[in-house]
């Protein structure tokens, strides 16, 4: 290239570098001769410094003398600053410096030539010659760099390197040198009072660890600083997870990541996990500990599991280690109800429960799991099963005066669930040890409070309290018996004022009684008697709450009688509604459950057994239906000591002779059909004062005539009907289910040879679940219009 031109095709201008500075003709920078820096060479380091910061610097005695410098070409060799000669050991003659002394002084305006940086200017001047006023410039300086930083591999490292100096710096006069010489330019570039210039590196990878550089170059100087990169690959697993235990519902499982590629620490272990067989999202839950137990899973569903280690900082998540499938097991049974677990012996204990229901197909065994509660970890436990048909288990081989803790599943072809922990001790070998900790409280002159505390797992059944007053020979005995160790106390009564009492107290167990302790002192107190005052306030007191009482007790008494006789008052004009015409010639004849029809195409008619109901037993409340000749009430009855609703069918006083022999007629028909689901069926009759009063199965939905009528929403509400684009609020299934009720109460009556004769939906009624049931069995005349035919 020519000169001052740079660049592969020689058209790029240099900068002009001073003090014998050359321009690089493939870079276009300045090559500074030793002793110089800054980008156009102008800053002179001083005596015996050199490097591109000045920061370099010679230790002998001599300085820089003797020292030949040798820099990329074009520059090439020369001696230090303010040294020349073959061998660089004389100093520049008055008025040279800089390397070879080839630079002359030209100082103006009082500025004295040094040999080693040139011109020294006087104070208020500047330049190569003293020739700029003002203040001299400033060399930059690096403030405030991150050393060292950790990353981790993969995020965008974005670096900042902030300098000041005089002028400040300018973006192109930054770089960021990488470990490997690569130059980074500055993305961003903020300048105040400084400069702060952003560098993005968007993946940084493990190689770029090492040794990174911030430079800084301006005609005053240039500045560099070294920080430390290292770059971080985050954990993963060498290994898969591990199952545990498994269950119906839940898995446990075994985290086996202590070894694992790339770096740590580990800060965080996640457990990733989702249904093998569904497309869905992994989901995760953090570990702490080496295990993890998953709840609410699906039953005999596989899952997969992975696990995922993380490392502190930005990034730190490593990639889901391997991969491994688990599968929970099948539903099993729930463990088995009423479980016992008493002593029944020193060496044995009764565990029981309720009997399993079994079938067939099932193979089914009772697993029970026992261990001392005294022994910690599974290898004490001793399983045993036994058949499913059993619910007793008589568990032997057993220490006496020891606790014991058992468990029970059902198990078929997969394990059913755990029960709770049953804990019992085995009787004892040894008599006990006496009750200890004997206190005495709440002592008054007549009485006082006695607690103990007793050992435990001494089968203890019951504590013997012995006391008598201090100097008589014989005791009087109190025996407590202990269901469970919770009761530890014991008031004494009916002792007599201001007297010492000697107290003994034992404890029994199956062995006998322990041995006598030390006999306990206790002392009432003397005799209290209350003054005149307080008892005339304490029977003012007794007599204004017995007033209150009373006049309470008055109120409710007064509250029931009424409510009582207007329930007698509703039943008497009832009763009178009912049979307020006494007949002459009683149509039916009844006698104790016996019903006799007078008909008169038979000369000996056989009586008809039906189920009494009893008069009292019967509380009507209102009137759901009336025909012509029979009107039908609602009402409470008592049946096998359970209360009901039922309806109640019976006749109007002026129903002729046929009319009740018909209704009479109906309770024959009722008794000899039995029971069925699609028929009113018969609860039972009474016959009161020569009428009969007919309990039938009450019908919340009233007959299938109205009900079919009240679902046309067309006619009754012909908005609603209109909007969801229906005339009725019954489905076609829901009218099928009636015709299908109706045809199976019809075969049964078919069956049972009888004739219905009058099958209308009126006689249909619409019982509890929408289950249609026949009724009336052609002896109801009600005020609508029918046909009756007879075939």
């Amino acid at each position: 290239c020519e000169a001052q031109k740079w660049g592969p095709s020689c058209s790029s201008h240099c900068p002009s570098c001073t003090n014998n500075g050359i321009c690089h003709e493939d870079t276009g920078e300045c090559i500074c001769p030793p002793g110089f820096m800054g980008k156009t060479c102008e800053k002179a380091c001083g005596a015996n410094t050199f490097g591109k910061t000045c920061e370099e610097s010679c230790k002998e005695n001599y300085g820089c003398r003797n020292y030949m410098f040798c820099l990329p070409d074009p520059y090439g060799c020369s001696c230090a600053t303010g040294w020349m000669g073959l061998e660089c050991d004389k100093e520049c003659k008055p008025g040279f410096y800089g390397s070879d002394c080839k630079l002359k002084c030209d100082c103006h305006n009082r500025g004295t030539c040094d040999r080693f940086k040139g011109c020294i200017c006087s104070l208020g001047w500047h330049g190569l010659q003293c020739e700029k006023e003002g203040s001299a410039d400033i060399s930059p300086q690096i403030e405030n760099l991150l050393d060292p930083v950790e990353l981790n591999s993969g995020v965008e490292f974005k670096p900042f390197c902030i300098a000041t100096g005089m002028p400040l710096p300018k973006s192109e006069e930054f770089k960021l040198l990488k470990q490997d010489g690569t130059v980074l330019r500055p993305a961003q570039i903020v300048i105040s009072n400084r400069s702060e210039a952003m560098f993005t590196i968007h993946r940084i990878q493990p190689r770029d660890t090492g040794t990174w550089v911030c430079s800084v170059q301006t005609v005053a100087g240039m500045a560099e600083k070294p920080f430390q990169v290292t770059v971080k690959v985050p954990p993963v697993p060498q290994y898969a997870p591990r199952l545990t235990d498994s269950g119906h519902n839940f898995l446990i499982i075994d985290i086996n990541a202590e070894l694992h590629l790339g770096d740590g620490p580990v800060v965080s272990t996640k457990l990733l996990y989702k249904p093998a067989k569904h497309y869905q999202s992994w989901m995760s839950v953090e570990v702490k500990g080496t295990s993890k137990r998953l709840d609410n899973l699906e039953p005999k569903t596989e899952y997969q599991f992975c696990v995922q280690l993380s490392r502190q900082g930005e990034g730190g998540e490593g990639h889901p280690g391997p991969q491994a499938s688990f599968t929970t097991a099948a539903l099993g049974l729930p463990p088995p109800e009423g479980l016992t677990l008493f002593p029944k012996s020193m060496t044995s204990l009764n565990l029981s429960w309720h009997p399993l229901t079994l079938r067939a197909e099932d193979d089914i065994r009772v697993e029970v799991e026992r261990k001392s509660v005294n022994d910690h970890g599974d290898e004490s436990s001793v399983i045993t099963q036994v058949p499913g048909n059993m619910s007793t288990l008589i568990i032997k081989d057993l220490e006496p005066r020891q606790q014991y803790m058992c468990r029970v599943r059902v198990n078929t072809r997969s394990q059913g669930e755990w029960s709770n922990y049953l804990y019992a001790w085995t009787f004892s070998d040894r008599i006990p040890p006496a009750p200890y900790n004997i206190k005495f409280s709440n002592t008054t002159d007549t009485s006082s409070v006695i607690s103990w505390t007793t050992a435990e797992g001494h089968s203890i059944s019951s504590i013997i309290i012995s006391y008598k007053i201090y100097g008589k020979a014989e005791y009087n005995h109190i025996d407590i018996v202990i269901k469970n160790t919770s009761i530890t106390q014991y008031h004494l009564k009916g002792l007599e004022p201001n007297t010492v009492y000697q107290v003994q107290i034992n404890a029994e167990n199956n062995i006998g009684l322990s041995n006598p302790n030390t006999s306990f002192e206790l002392k009432t107190l003397p005799e209290t008697k209350a003054s005149y005052e307080s008892k005339g306030n304490k029977m003012l007191l007794i007599a204004i709450l017995g007033s209150a009482g009373m006049t309470c007790v008055t109120i409710l008494l007064a509250f029931l009688i009424m409510l009582q006789l207007k329930r007698a008052n509703f039943q008497r004009r009832m009763a009178q509604a009912f049979q307020n015409v006494v007949r002459e010639e009683p149509a039916v004849q009844f006698n104790s459950g016996t019903l006799t029809l007078s008909r008169k195409a038979k000369n000996s008619p056989d009586p008809t057994i039906y189920p009494v109901l009893e008069w009292n037993d019967i509380k009507f409340q209102d009137v759901i239906g009336e025909g012509n000749f029979g009107q039908v009430l609602k009402a409470r009855i008592k049946k096998d000591g359970l209360r009901m609703d039922a309806a109640i069918k019976r006749m109007k006083e002026y129903a002729s002779k046929d009319d009740h022999r018909d209704f009479a007629g109906e309770l024959e028909v009722l008794c000899k059909l039995g029971h069925h689901p699609n028929i009113i069926n018969l609860l039972g009759a009474c016959e009161h004062r020569g009428y009969l009063y007919l309990a039938i199965e009450y019908a919340p939905h009233g007959n299938l005539l109205d009900f079919l009528r009240k679902s046309r929403v067309l006619e009754t509400d012909p908005a609603f009907a209109i909007a969801n684009s229906t005339a009725s609020t019954l489905s076609s299934q829901q009218l099928l289910h009636f015709a299908a009720d109706v045809a199976r109460g019809m075969d049964y009556l078919s069956q049972k040879q009888f004739i219905h004769r009058d099958l209308a939906a009126r006689n249909i009624l619409v019982g509890e679940n929408y289950v249609a049931k026949i009724a009336d069995f052609g002896l109801s005349r009600g005020q609508e219009v029918y046909v009756k035919k007879t075939m």
